[in-house]
């Protein structure tokens, strides 16, 4: 009766074990998906994996009643937010066994949106830019306009476009950088004047526009739908796979960079195994794995030894610190300018 009582608890042990579940939140199409199968061998647990396509629809996931997520992949001025609002766990760094490996510039970055790095490590980071058809850039004389915001916000540039189409992504501060950059302003600005002049430049160009959509300017440049879409690189240097004719640019004038982040809810039901996953993710042959796939540069510089030489060499997606200097990191957005964002992005180009 002892062996048998033994067997039976270890029985149950291990069904109890194998039946863990770790909840994801995760963007779209944003990990190799043998990555996620090798985690769940590895570890014997499942992996529930829920993604969103915007921080809008990330909050409305996120703050749902009852949701429960084990691990989430905010960008870092969400991050910001979520943090102070003690809905994130303070990150045990004695459990983070490669953060010493993260890049150091990365993490000087990220002190703005989470002073002493305390509660996220990042995912993944990019640019958003400027992905075009070039036979039909060519066609129409602005070929040479391929790399600047002029493409889509000088009003006749944009006239010649109208006969084929400009998608833009659904970001707010995402647009909202690059009509600053263009108009000569930082993507941080607090000056009211200078986010009016922003916004009114966007209720232009949006007006102009098939449309302003999450994914949608993906799918629709492959498929020659739209010949202009502004959005995020990896999203975009994914079509050019199937339509070589797709260029995507950092434009000249600059960018903004953003960052993802692995993050630990404060409510997460299983967070040594939260731990577990954020430590495989940022190992360096996962790492690299995962940004020959999803065309991100990893944060994790001795990941790079496993980053295929094409992908590692594209300046687009490695950008040389010739373009580096080029690019604008977000600041933490205090209440005024939001106010005066949300505003314009609502009455304006929404």
């Amino acid at each position: 009766m002892k062996h048998l009582l033994v067997l039976t608890l270890s029985l149950c042990f291990a069904l109890s074990s194998t039946a863990q579940t770790l909840r994801v939140l995760n963007w779209g199409d944003y990990i190799d998906p043998e990555l996620v199968t090798q985690f769940e061998r590895e570890n014997g647990v499942s992996i529930e994996y829920v993604e969103f396509n915007s921080e809008e629809e990330f909050n409305k996931l996120f703050f749902e009643r009852d949701a429960s997520f084990d691990v989430v992949f905010p960008s870092s001025t969400l991050l910001g937010v979520l943090s102070k609002k003690d809905l994130l766990v303070k990150l045990d760094k004695t459990k983070i066994q490669h953060f010493e490996q993260l890049n150091r510039d990365v993490m000087r970055e990220l002190e703005a949106q989470d002073p002493g790095n305390q509660y996220g490590v990042p995912y993944m980071w990019g640019t958003t830019g400027i992905g075009a058809n070039t036979k039909e850039l060519k066609r129409l004389g602005l070929f040479e306009y391929a790399d600047s915001w002029s493409l889509i916000f000088d009003a006749n540039k944009r006239e010649k476009l109208k006969s084929c189409g400009i998608g833009l992504v659904y970001e707010r501060d995402e647009l909202f950088a690059a009509a600053l950059i263009y108009l000569g302003y930082p993507i941080n600005t607090k000056d009211p004047e200078q986010l009016d002049t922003a916004g009114s430049l966007l209720k232009e160009t949006v007006a102009d526009a098939k449309y302003v959509h999450s994914t949608q300017y993906t799918d629709d440049l492959g498929a020659g739908k739209i010949c202009v879409g502004v959005g995020y690189s990896g999203d975009i240097l994914a079509e050019m796979e199937s339509n070589p004719a797709i260029s995507y640019n950092i434009p000249r004038e600059g960018a903004s960079m953003w960052f993802d982040m692995m993050a630990i809810p404060s409510n997460s039901e299983n967070k040594e195994l939260a731990y577990r996953l954020i430590n495989f993710l940022s190992t360096p042959k996962i790492a690299g794995t995962n940004s020959n796939y999803i065309a991100y540069p990893t944060p994790v510089d001795t990941a790079k030894a496993f980053v295929d030489a094409e992908i590692l060499e594209d300046k687009t997606i490695y950008p040389s610190q010739e373009i580096l200097a080029r690019l604008q990191a977000f600041a933490p957005l205090e209440r005024r300018s939001n106010n005066i964002k949300h505003r314009l992005w609502v009455n304006g180009p929404m």
